[in-house]
């Protein structure tokens, strides 16, 4: 029973398509701190690399390049609150092998509702911290304009 066991996890841990072609965006975030109070302000690194062999272009706004999102174990976005943003378009093109980072302050902020509007902050809990790059191309900017692997960071907010 045992080696049944052993050999599905084995399977399952080995399911990728070693044939599919590895995303070219790597995203990384880190965070100062990784359990703190609401209101605590933690530092928050997100970092993007270029693994492929052809150059990649990224976009952002006044806000920067990067940013990030705090979602929740099943992958809901709650957080940050939105901050208003310059309209400005400003692209870097990262050349093959290059990587680019960015810091931002973060201080346990999430994103309001209709009946709770901003400013909210997180409950207590176990939290991810979920880099943001987008791609450029000719159409414009888009998540989906490319396959992105994300490294993610576990948080937890405390009372």
């Amino acid at each position: 029973m045992y080696r049944v066991v052993c050999g599905v996890l084995l399977l399952a841990a080995c399911s990728r398509d070693i044939t599919a072609p590895t995303p070219a965006l790597l995203v990384t975030a880190s965070v100062s701190r990784t359990a703190f109070r609401v209101g605590d302000t933690v530092s928050v690194l997100v970092s993007v690399f270029n693994r492929s062999a052809q150059p990649q272009t990224i976009g952002g706004s006044g806000c920067g390049l990067l940013g990030f999102e705090i979602t929740t174990p099943d992958g809901t976005v709650v957080g940050p609150n939105p901050i208003p943003c310059i309209a400005i378009l400003i692209l870097k093109t990262l050349a093959p092998g290059e990587q680019y980072s960015e810091t931002q302050s973060w201080n346990g902020s999430a994103i309001g509702t209709v009946t709770d509007p901003p400013p909210r902050s997180l409950t207590p809990g176990t939290y991810f911290v979920v880099g943001a790059v987008y791609p450029y191309s000719p159409g414009g900017l888009s998540k989906a304009n490319l396959a992105i692997d994300h490294v993610s960071a576990v948080i937890a907010i405390t009372r």
